[in-house]
């Protein structure tokens, strides 16, 4: 790429971050985030912002900006939420699956991982949790 090519490709993407996002468009980015969630997207381990967003036919920086001033939130926090809420429910669901497998079939890279957030958000581990809401 030509510097010149180069510096018009950095001012568009910093002009594209200084510009707000449309309630429009918002309400589009909404709805293809939460398609990509019912399809269980989040299962992939290897999802980051790069390939959802081209998964979802937006930039990369029009997401960044989406989740960072729409939803007060980065990428991996609101992945591991997605996650997160998805594994309760999936525990809710199937009381009978083992936290291996929710955290297989929730996208979470370990066991370990699952056991953290549950730890962080709900203050004891999956099985303490599943014990008092299932």
């Amino acid at each position: 790429m030509e510097s010149s090519d180069r510096q018009n490709a950095e001012y568009t993407d910093s002009k594209e971050n200084l510009q707000p996002i449309s309630q429009e468009r918002q309400a589009a980015i909404k709805e293809k985030l939460d398609k990509w969630c019912e399809e269980l997207g989040y299962k992939d381990t290897t999802v980051n912002m790069f390939t959802l967003s081209r998964s979802l036919n937006i930039s990369k920086n029009e997401l960044s900006r989406y989740l960072s001033s729409c939803l007060n939130t980065t990428f991996r926090l609101w992945l591991a939420e997605v996650r997160f809420e998805a594994a309760k429910k999936m525990m809710l669901d199937n009381p009978d699956f083992g936290n291996d497998i929710i955290s297989a079939e929730c996208g979470f890279s370990s066991r370990s991982y699952l056991y953290r957030m549950f730890k962080e958000k709900e203050g004891c581990s999956p099985t303490a949790w599943r014990e008092k809401n299932c």
